[in-house]
């Protein structure tokens, strides 16, 4: 920012102030002394600020905030002491979070497309004039067949409101991006125990092994996990083990980092299940009485995963996997977490999996300082609730991919393109395929740029990313600063529920998202006769809110969302201790979690009209509510059976092993001698595509050099700051190397979140460029304080679409590349992909499809399987 001209006016004026404040100043001081957070002061007028509190929303963990407000204005965002997750710690990217409400890029009013798509050429128009246009769009497409409007979102926290606008215009054809996430982790978990993540009690662990995970720097989880595994190595000397293809901020602060080779977790992990029960070093007694299988049965699957079989494949010494997995089995209590490392891959879900059979084979499961099921909790929708859609959407639930329950989006383009669905109105929301994904312009661009294949794309954003900048209608969306959002995450032992709540007046005329799709579905249906309008009776986000809150209980009996507007978190456990950090209760005590949650018994009222079949499951009005254990009535685990199953026999119906079992990456094992893997990770500062445009966070981090092994790069004669040419099947990219010791010498990793070619002046470095008429009135005086002149480079133009065919998820850290020094041709910044190349990659990994030539020959195992005619087949899949 320009600093003031300081004349002896101003200058008088200024001390004038000080000198109030300071007077002020033991009233301040007093107040600020005996308040931890919670309360702010302008520093020159002295006035307090207005405190709001929120859950942040610039990564997905929802850690409780405060937004401080001056003349409307947020000038300062910290953590609430009142959130029993966060604690009133808040990260780099929430600190920053006002940036996304003061983006100088940012879009404010409805835009019609003029030029071609994508060439940048808008008109403003009026609410009512998108609305109409929109509205006509909508009922040509619901008289040929609703699942021909289409909405892909990427983060999508409305707690139902997007799902609802969906079902009211009776469209199945909903596409989440959770695929390109963590699919694959869910996969393996739900099945297996219920829910699909874990809450690891690192404060209270004396062991913790964490395959692939980035606790401490990534964005999930960062804030709230972080906090305890710090706490668990201060206050209770844990021992942390981390297998990972890199030294990330996490394995650099373990106190053992053994590199793997990518894709290889699984088979360490199942190899120390082999000692575990080799060396009868597991709990019996909690795997005969909560699993579905027995220990005979556990170590005779496990016998042929040996330590010199997994060393072989991952490059871990066997003497590393027989010691590490004997310090786990005999150190009580100990932990495990893994998030995308271990499940970004071909056969992902399989990895995770074996990961998750280590504490439970130990008995670590529910204990405090064990691997915890996560504590969430739900909120009622509005009344009335709209009903399913008539038919299914193969696009939502592909046939070829029965298991994958949080879908295949990644493939979307391809079967698009190929015929499968027809589409005639695409929406999309908080979404932008067209950088966050595999193949990125090269596919997804290449899908928005065909008019033929997607007639009409609408973007709900207040961003120009690189999907809505190839949008025909934008519809300003509003940040989180100014929407109203309810909100739980399990990331603390503690459920909780939140909101988000507008801290300022919506800019220009842009509107929160519930808002939006109320006014999109009252346009289709004024007068409420089409039966849609219904669904949509509340006067404004608050409103909407009360039909959440206002009769949850408990909440209710402290006062609803008015309680949650004051405090931004319920219940409130108890206050912040200054001296520890933690939450300490009425009497000064530290508050402690509950645990063996699966063990509550269940009461005489809950029996009631029950029966319990042989293998002791208690159903009630047809649903399993628990199961009967050694004489008692246990509410269980969230699972169909209310055991942990570690024989997933819903897997087996489509040809997949369903026990723990690894497979190796087919290409993995063709690899030359001069191919590497490329792999990909998130700095600290940096989430998906969003960050880029933020200010303090791209001062931060601003470019993204390709990670190298120090032998790997002797050999290739490459050296720190050199350009290199990074080629995969499908393109290629030129950028520069940063050579390390810190990585596997088999595997290259290249930061994501860099190298925008839209999303405003500041991610894509064209400062000069004239500010957007839809946009915020006045330049930022910040956008002339730009010192760096490097935006680094973007790596998924040159990742092929492989997709796990049980969980779905994209193999991330599957692409083999091979590294050179950069030609006299290439350019720092190249980065090129091609549709035939990333067409015949999709083609490929169809193949492994349960449906595909190549599955049977990926499980030999399962030989008696007789095939997809086998299974009971819906058009439309799912489950």
């Amino acid at each position: 920012m320009e600093m003031p001209k300081v004349t002896r006016r101003t200058f008088l004026k200024v001390s004038a102030t000080t000198g109030a404040a300071a007077a002020a100043a033991p009233r301040l001081l007093n107040a600020m002394e005996h308040e931890l957070g919670g309360k702010d002061f302008g520093p020159v007028t002295g006035a307090e600020r207005k405190a709001i509190p929120i859950n942040c929303h610039v990564c997905n963990i929802q850690d409780g905030a405060i937004a401080y407000v001056e003349n409307d204005r947020v000038v300062k965002l910290e953590g609430n002491p009142e959130h029993v997750s966060t604690r009133g710690r808040l990260c780099a990217k929430g600190n920053a979070g006002m940036w996304y409400s003061y983006d100088p890029d940012r879009i404010l009013y409805p835009l019609k497309r003029v030029g071609a798509r994508g060439e940048g050429k808008w008109k403003r128009i009026t609410w009512d004039e998108a609305l109409t246009e929109l509205a006509g769009k909508l009922d040509a497409a619901l008289k040929e067949d609703p699942n021909t409007i289409m909405l892909k979102y990427g983060r999508n926290r409305s707690g139902g409101a997007v799902d609802r606008f969906m079902k009211t215009l009776g469209s199945a054809t909903v596409v989440n991006h959770t695929s390109v996430c963590e699919s694959s982790k869910k996969i393996g978990m739900e099945p297996t125990w219920g829910p699909d993540i874990e809450t690891p009690d690192f404060a209270n662990a004396k062991y913790v092994l964490n395959f692939g995970s980035n606790i401490l720097e990534a964005a999930y989880f960062h804030n709230p996990l972080s906090q305890r595994v710090t706490e668990g190595r201060v206050d209770n000397h844990m021992k942390i083990v981390t297998f990972d293809v890199r030294l990330s901020n996490t394995a650099g602060f373990s106190d053992e980092w053994v590199p793997v080779h990518p894709g290889t977790d699984g088979a360490v992990a199942l190899a120390m299940g082999h000692v575990i029960l080799r060396d009868d070093l597991q709990d019996s007694e909690f795997i005969e009485t909560w699993t579905n299988v027995t220990v005979k049965e556990l170590k005779e699957h496990y016998k042929q995963f040996t330590p010199e079989w997994a060393s072989k494949i991952s490059g871990v010494p066997a003497e590393t996997i027989e010691r590490i997995a004997t310090e786990f089995a005999t150190t009580k209590p100990a932990t495990l977490f893994t998030y995308r490392g271990p499940a970004k891959h071909l056969y992902g879900s399989y990895n995770e999996r074996s990961c998750m059979m280590l504490p439970i084979m130990t008995g670590n499961v529910e204990k405090k300082g064990g691997y915890c099921l996560p504590r969430g909790m739900g909120w009622p929708q509005p009344s009335p609730e709209p009903g399913k859609p008539k038919k299914d959407s193969y696009l939502a639930h592909p046939t070829e991919y029965p298991l994958a329950g949080h879908k295949v989006s990644h493939l979307v383009p391809f079967w698009i393109a190929d015929g499968k669905q027809k589409i005639n109105v695409y929406f999309t929301y908080q979404d932008n395929p067209v950088y966050t994904n595999p193949g990125a312009m090269a596919v997804w661009g290449k899908l928005f740029k065909d008019e033929k294949l997607i007639p009409y794309l609408v973007s709900m954003s207040p961003f120009m990313g690189e999907e809505t900048a190839l949008a025909d209608l934008i519809l300003p969306d509003c940040p989180y600063l100014e929407r109203w959002e309810p909100e739980s995450m399990p990331n603390s032992l503690w459920p909780w529920l939140g909101i988000r709540q507008p801290v300022h007046k919506s800019l220009g005329e842009s509107r929160e998202n519930r808002i939006m799709m109320r006014d999109i579905i009252w346009k289709l249906d004024p007068d409420g006769k089409r039966g849609m309008k219904q669904f949509w009776n509340f006067k404004d986000g608050e409103d909407y809110m009360r039909h959440h809150f206002d009769n949850v209980p408990g909440l209710k009996e402290a006062g609803g969302l008015n309680f949650l507007k004051k405090h931004g978190v319920w219940p409130i456990y108890g206050k912040l201790n200054p001296k520890t950090g933690k939450v300490s209760d009425k009497t000064g005590r530290e508050i402690k979690a509950e645990y063996g949650l699966f063990k509550k018994e269940l009461s005489a009222a809950d029996m009631a009209g029950t029966a319990t079949d042989k293998n002791g499951v208690i159903t009630k009005n047809g649903k399993a509510i628990g199961v009967k254990r050694n004489g008692k009535n246990y509410v269980g685990f969230p699972t169909g059976n209310r055991i942990i199953n570690v024989r997933v026999d819903k897997w087996a119906e489509y040809g997949f092993n369903p026990m723990p079992t690894f497979k190796r990456i087919p290409w993995h094992e063709a690899m030359k001698d001069d191919e590497l893997v490329m792999v990909t990770f998130k700095l600290n500062v940096m989430k998906q595509s969003r960050t880029a445009a933020v200010k303090w966070l791209a001062e931060i981090a601003h470019s993204n050099p390709m990670w190298i092994g120090t032998s790997t790069a002797a050999k290739l004669g490459i050296k720190t700051g050199d350009l290199v040419r990074v080629e995969s099947k499908v393109g290629h990219l030129v950028t520069k190397a940063y050579v390390t010791e810190g990585i596997h010498p088999r595997t290259v990793a290249i930061p994501t979140g860099f190298g925008h070619w839209e999303y405003g002046r500041l991610a894509t470095l064209k400062l000069k460029d004239k500010k957007s008429e839809a946009s915020h009135g006045a330049d930022d005086p910040d956008l002339n304080n730009v010192w760096w002149d490097d935006k680094g480079v973007h790596p998924n133009n040159i990742i092929p679409v492989v997709a796990d065919p049980i969980g779905g998820s994209q193999g991330w850290y599957d692409t083999v590349v091979k590294v050179t020094k950069a030609g006299p041709n290439d350019k720092y910044g190249d980065s090129q992909g091609d549709w035939e190349k990333h067409y015949a990659a999709y083609k490929e990994t169809m193949r492994y499809a349960y449906t595909g030539d190549l599955h049977r020959k990926m499980h030999p195992e399962m030989a008696s399987w007789a095939g997809p005619g086998s299974v009971k087949h819906h058009e439309g899949g799912g489950h």
